[in-house]
């Protein structure tokens, strides 16, 4: 039977709920699964399933001007931060996943397919 049961009744009845069984949300989860994890916490505290690279995204956009940004893609596994793309020199590099450590929810970033413009000017003068 189902929390909500209903009595038995003869044709001319109609349908009342039972009174519901005693029942407490709090005990019947434990509290981790009560709360989302911080990686999934959004802009505004909600549930976002993306919220993560949506907070490192906003927290990038107030240390940097947008130009600077524009060819870098942020994403998330789980709690990692995966940045891919071209940013200008290895500094700004190290400033950007400074900064993405920096968020609540991030375990580890992920670098490995980023590359500097320096490099690039560096192997297209070879």
């Amino acid at each position: 039977m189902g929390i909500y049961q209903c009595k038995h009744m003869t044709h001319a009845e109609s349908l009342e709920p039972a009174d519901p069984l005693p029942f407490e949300w709090a005990k019947a989860f434990p509290s981790w699964f009560q709360t989302p994890p911080p990686e999934r916490i959004g802009l505004q505290g909600e549930y976002d399933y993306h919220g993560l690279q949506k907070r490192v995204e906003a927290v990038f956009s107030q240390q940097f001007v947008p130009s600077e940004l524009e060819r870098l893609t942020v994403s998330q596994r789980g709690r990692v931060v995966i940045l891919q793309g071209v940013v200008s020199d290895h500094a700004m590099l190290r400033e950007l996943v400074s900064l993405a450590k920096q968020v609540e929810g991030t375990y580890r970033v992920e670098t490995a397919w980023v590359t500097c413009t320096a490099e690039q000017n560096l192997m297209m003068a070879i």
